[in-house]
């Protein structure tokens, strides 16, 4: 997919991903779950040089979180990207994209390890616990 639009819950702040696959992942960690009341629904799109701000970046406010930045809109509150500057990486809330929501496949569960048993989701696909390496049989 080319130049998907995504834009927080007010569209105070609107981003473009000017490349991406097709695939939707989830994180059961601790801190995404707590930010985001549950798992939180992502896409990869890599380096900042896929991504373009196309408007509202000073509505970003970004939370330091050990090695990593995690940013929102300081207005609605929506959570927009986990970014690891050491990487320069970054994973966008999948959920900002209307653009992939009926394209993109689930296919990837990381840190599966710390995932609270009151929720599952149907499916199979690749687990991965803390330490990356892959949970078989489940």
């Amino acid at each position: 997919m080319k130049d998907i639009i995504g834009r927080c819950v007010c569209g105070a702040v609107e981003i473009v991903i000017k490349e991406y696959g097709y695939f939707v992942y989830t994180c059961h960690c601790d801190t995404c779950r707590r930010m985001n009341s549950g798992p939180v629904l992502s896409v990869d799109p890599g380096p900042k040089e896929n991504i373009v701000f196309k408007h509202g970046e000073e509505a970003i406010t970004i939370y330091h979180d050990e090695e990593v930045e995690r940013g929102f809109c300081s207005i609605c509150g929506s959570t927009l990207f986990w970014h690891n500057p050491a990487e320069n990486h970054y994973c966008m809330n999948a959920e900002l994209f209307d653009g992939i929501i009926n394209k993109a496949t689930f296919n990837l569960e990381l840190f599966y390890d710390m995932k609270p048993a009151y929720y599952t989701f149907a499916g199979k696909r690749k687990k991965l616990d803390r330490r990356f390496k892959e949970i078989k049989n489940e």
